[in-house]
């Protein structure tokens, strides 16, 4: 392998590994958003949740 090329196939490992981690952690904060939001719901869900007889479930 030439100089040149060896380079070039480092420096695209690297970008990769750079893209790679780019993703997770927007992933990560994307996955925690949506675990709030659904849990936000949970709890209106349940606040409002009665029986005709005025008792929660």
């Amino acid at each position: 392998m030439r100089p040149v090329d060896a380079f070039g196939v480092v420096l695209t490992v690297v970008v990769l590994l750079g893209v790679a981690v780019l993703i997770l952690l927007f992933e990560r904060k994307r996955a925690r958003e949506i675990q709030r939001d659904l849990r936000s719901m949970a709890d209106q869900r349940d606040a409002g949740r009665t029986d005709e007889d005025g008792k929660d479930h």
